[in-house]
């Protein structure tokens, strides 16, 4: 029985996995400051259709975000990425 309440108050503090935003192409995608870094040209999907990344034309080269970096912000879609960060991509 204490094993049971152990696991389940583990279970309890463990941080969920963040599930990233439905994507779709042309959505506009911003930074972590609010800027607004372009418009998705690909979504990137794994073999069971979870997104993985997307591809966005930044500064005239094409670059790929991680779906973790994602989120739905108020504005769109928001990557945690900087914009520092997004320049070494």
């Amino acid at each position: 029985m204490k094993m049971i309440i152990a696991l389940a108050a583990l279970a309890m503090a463990a941080p969920a996995l963040a599930q990233a935003p439905a994507v779709d192409r042309n959505a506009a995608i911003f930074s972590a400051e609010g800027t607004k870094i372009g418009k998705v040209d690909k979504v990137l999907n794994a073999d069971d259709g979870a997104l993985t990344a997307i591809r966005v034309i930044y500064r005239g080269k094409f670059i790929t975000i991680p779906a973790t970096t994602l989120s739905a912000g108020e504005k769109g879609v928001m990557t945690s990425l900087s914009n520092a960060d997004l320049k070494k991509l």
